[in-house]
């Protein structure tokens, strides 16, 4: 989606990141940059540490070792320019209207206009969540975070479950609204269906960055990011 890092350097770094639940290690030694402008693929089966990755990124976990950084300081403090959808689902009173005003309540740079413009190529209906099929629940808490004008954009698993016209639809948003300042890490399964928005894709093993590179670098070798998921991690 992009030619990769500017001029103004990262938008965020790990360094030696670890994260522990108990006896369980989450992360392991994970040492990452992020540079502005970049459309990134974090990329592993379930239990690999994708989550937990996105999580530090956006300030909702501490890493047990090691430093998180997000535009130069901790994440819990750099919120403002983060935005992260998570997997779970949304309120099931939530409308798209009641998405709105509680987006706008949140997050001062919430951009009405580009949310209704969201909600219409997204075609979301106007009506409360229990009346939506998964995929217009998926579509509504998109346009809700994409309506912001964030720097780092964290989605943990945005297509996962849904229909293909919603994964297609939601894809083409992420290409249609890009930003040159902004950084997207995506995690998610569709591989196949995604690798063509990635600049770098990073594969995750049992906490660990098992493969970081670029998606032009894998394509010389001519490889597809789908094929080196297949051969890394399976």
């Amino acid at each position: 989606m992009s030619s990769g890092a500017t001029a103004s350097g990262l938008l965020a770094k790990l360094e030696a990141v670890s994260k522990r639940y108990g006896g369980r290690e989450g992360l392991h030694g994970v040492s990452l940059e992020l540079p502005q402008g970049q459309a990134i693929g974090l990329l592993g089966l379930n239990g690999a540490g994708k989550t937990t990755l996105l999580k530090l990124l956006a300030g909702l976990l501490v890493p047990s070792q090691g430093r998180v950084e997000v535009l130069g300081g901790k994440p819990r403090a750099m919120r403002a320019y983060v935005a992260y959808l998570s997997d779970a689902e949304t309120y099931p009173w939530l409308s798209p209207a009641d998405g709105e005003r509680l987006m706008q309540g949140l997050y001062p740079d919430f951009n009405r206009t580009r949310y209704r413009e969201l909600l219409a190529f997204l075609e979301v209906p106007a009506r409360p969540s229990r009346s939506m099929s998964r995929g217009q629940r998926a579509r509504l808490r998109l346009a809700m975070v994409l309506a912001r004008e964030a720097r780092l954009f964290l989605l943990d698993e945005p297509l996962a479950g849904i229909d293909l016209i919603s994964r297609d639809r939601i894809l083409k948003t992420l290409v249609h609204q890009w930003r040159e300042e902004a950084t997207l890490v995506l995690s998610t399964h569709e591989v196949a269906e995604a690798e063509g928005i990635f600049d770098r894709a990073i594969f995750l093993k049992e906490g660990r960055v098992v493969l970081d590179a670029s998606a032009e670098e894998l394509r010389a070798r001519g490889r597809s990011v789908r094929e080196a998921f297949m051969e890394v991690l399976a």
